[in-house]
């Protein structure tokens, strides 16, 4: 983690910053009908995402995250 609360997140050679002090005026939406947890630092549409491993996507504007989706959240609780 870096002084201004970031951390990078690489890619195949490619990072993109998580700005972690942004969390704090994030939306954390649940959806039962997908079971995914929606953590939404940002409104807009991505110019890339990322599927990351245990169903983890990642959605990135301009080199920032806007969106992490964790699917099949209630199997992760349950562990």
């Amino acid at each position: 983690m870096h002084r201004d609360g970031s951390q990078h997140m690489s890619e195949q050679g490619n990072e993109y910053l998580i700005n972690l002090k942004s969390l704090g005026n994030a939306k954390f939406i649940y959806c039962s009908a997908t079971d995914t947890l929606h953590i939404i630092m940002d409104e807009g549409d991505a110019d890339k995402e990322l599927l990351l491993e245990n169903n983890v996507i990642v959605r990135i504007r301009s080199g920032r995250v806007i969106e992490i989706a964790i699917q099949e959240v209630s199997k992760i609780v349950q562990e």
